[in-house]
């Protein structure tokens, strides 16, 4: 199993107008491949959502921005995560909620983002609705990331990581069972920010990097026959007292 792009091949990544249009081409070339299969719930109306997969520049650094989900949140309290929601009966299309979402959790409009591509859908844990990932690159650079302000009834804070980070070989080593599936993906350890990138997010960004980069399996990473790889299973997250909430949605 070769789940990583070598390091050199990787190094030194601009996100430039060649990077971008790579990246598009190639998300479009494997824009119908089945990376994963899973089914969806049939008792129940399938509902739709979207993800967006930022990538942005940060003091000239080409990465990747996440959100810590607000603890106020009913679930998924404390996670990494992309921008996303449900789809709204007034979006056009899973699309305008995925952008929508981006501006309603950290006030970027669309008009700000380049949309890039799109990747397989996944289902949510209990498989009742169909999550439609999308990536895009936001065009104006980031001097300093305390500069983007969030909503913090959904956001608890935002960070992001380096690409080169995200693609370094030593970074992606632990890898875990995505739910009960046959699939495997690795967990990014953010010791700068005091938490990890895993379960859909982690699936997610996994299989856009490895489609963009050209390395790896095309599809999503099967766990090796008799491979010992169990789930992800993540500290409880602090509770963040009010005040200090509202403080950090202030920036």
């Amino acid at each position: 199993m070769s789940p990583v792009p070598r390091h050199d091949e990787s190094h030194n990544i601009q996100f430039d107008r060649a990077f971008l249009d790579m990246a598009k081409r190639r998300l479009e070339e494997e824009k119908h491949q089945i990376s994963h299969h899973f089914d969806y719930c049939k008792d129940k109306p399938l509902r739709e959502a979207a993800v967006l997969m930022p990538l942005c520049i940060v003091k000239g650094v080409p990465s990747v921005l996440f959100t810590m989900r607000s603890s106020k949140l009913r679930n998924h309290r404390g996670e990494c995560s992309f921008p996303g929601g449900k789809r709204d009966p007034s979006d056009e299309n899973c699309l305008a909620t995925a952008l929508r979402e981006m501006e309603e959790e950290v006030f970027i409009s669309p008009k700000d983002v380049e949309v890039l591509g799109e990747y397989t859908p996944m289902p949510n844990k209990d498989c009742t609705m169909r999550v439609q990932p999308y990536i895009g690159f936001i065009r104006t650079p980031i001097d300093d990331i305390a500069d983007i302000r969030f909503n913090p009834d959904e956001v608890q804070r935002v960070f992001t990581i380096p690409i080169e980070q995200l693609l370094d070989p030593k970074k992606r080593e632990d890898l875990a069972r995505f739910r009960d599936s046959k699939y495997v993906y690795p967990v990014w350890h953010v010791e700068e920010e005091g938490c990890a990138v895993w379960g859909l997010t982690a699936f997610i960004m996994d299989g856009v990097l490895r489609r963009i980069m050209k390395q790896g399996p095309v599809g999503a990473m099967i766990c090796p026959e008799g491979a010992n790889i169990e789930r992800y299973k993540p500290l409880p997250p602090p509770e963040v007292p009010v005040a200090a909430t509202a403080a950090q949605g202030s920036v």
